[in-house]
């Protein structure tokens, strides 16, 4: 494995990436609930994402027959079968679309779409989305070398799982930041789990927000760097949000209850 400077990993994280439809930042996607009500969408038709406040919006105009059925970027019409969704997705790995393979990944590893659950064939695939650039895949990837690591499979795999977190941290995914910085408040490093959390909380992560506050008042944090925590937080989630986002993130959370 490559060695890791910390001044790579506590640099500042790039840009999130943007709707490309409403044009506002989306989070990283991670689980449920929605963050700020806002979710990416990947769209194998075109390799775009769209954040699921517009595609819902998008499905909802459709349905009433205000719009046609397609793509609310690429106008491609919509898939009319799950067959016909898998083979985009096809499509686009044929085109070594990184997002493509993290995306199908993911269906191989949790199941869903009519694939049936493989762990191996999904690891695989987000193995190759992290190779073509995938900063999405390097969170997933961990997780599995995480719970192997939890099965008793060797020390080995905690350093591939904190490694692979590490990549997706410096790529801007702030909850794979998070568990960085869980991982040294568990082992007494106060100092570097609080530069993980302050990080993540200014991209607007909530759980990394709370620790930070939780830092401040046993002196972990000061003062100034908790105000300005706060402050760029708020800043971070105000420009994810949306009307549309906040009512997709209720169906989605009300969905998976």
């Amino acid at each position: 494995m490559e060695i890791i400077s910390d001044d790579e990993l506590f640099q500042d994280p790039p840009p999130k990436e943007d709707c490309q439809i409403c044009f506002l930042p989306m989070p990283y996607p991670y689980d449920h609930p929605p963050h700020c009500g806002a979710q990416p969408m990947y769209q194998p038709c075109c390799g775009k994402s769209i954040c699921n406040g517009c595609m819902i919006t998008s499905v909802d105009e459709m349905k009433k027959g205000n719009i046609k059925k397609w793509c609310p970027y690429c106008r491609i019409p919509m898939y009319r079968s799950r067959k016909e969704y898998l083979e985009r997705f096809k499509k686009r790995i044929d085109l070594n679309d990184a997002e493509a393979f993290y995306e199908l990944g993911q269906y191989y590893t949790q199941g869903g779409m009519s694939i049936s659950q493989d762990m191996n064939k999904g690891f695989q695939l987000l193995n190759r989305a992290a190779e073509l650039g995938s900063t999405n895949a390097h969170a997933p990837i961990a997780v599995k070398y995480l719970s192997e690591y939890g099965s008793g499979q060797g020390v080995q795999n905690l350093d591939k799982a904190i490694h692979h977190y590490k990549l997706a941290a410096i790529g801007g995914n702030e909850g794979a930041r998070h568990n960085l910085g869980t991982f040294a408040y568990k082992t007494g490093n106060m100092d570097r789990a609080m530069k993980h959390f302050i990080i993540a909380a200014k991209s607007g992560h909530d759980k990394s927000l709370k620790k930070v506050g939780e830092g401040y008042k046993a002196g972990h944090v000061s003062k100034d760097d908790y105000t300005k925590t706060l402050r760029a937080y708020q800043v971070s989630v105000n420009g994810m949000k949306s009307v549309q986002r906040t009512e997709a993130g209720i169906l989605l959370t009300n969905k998976v209850r």
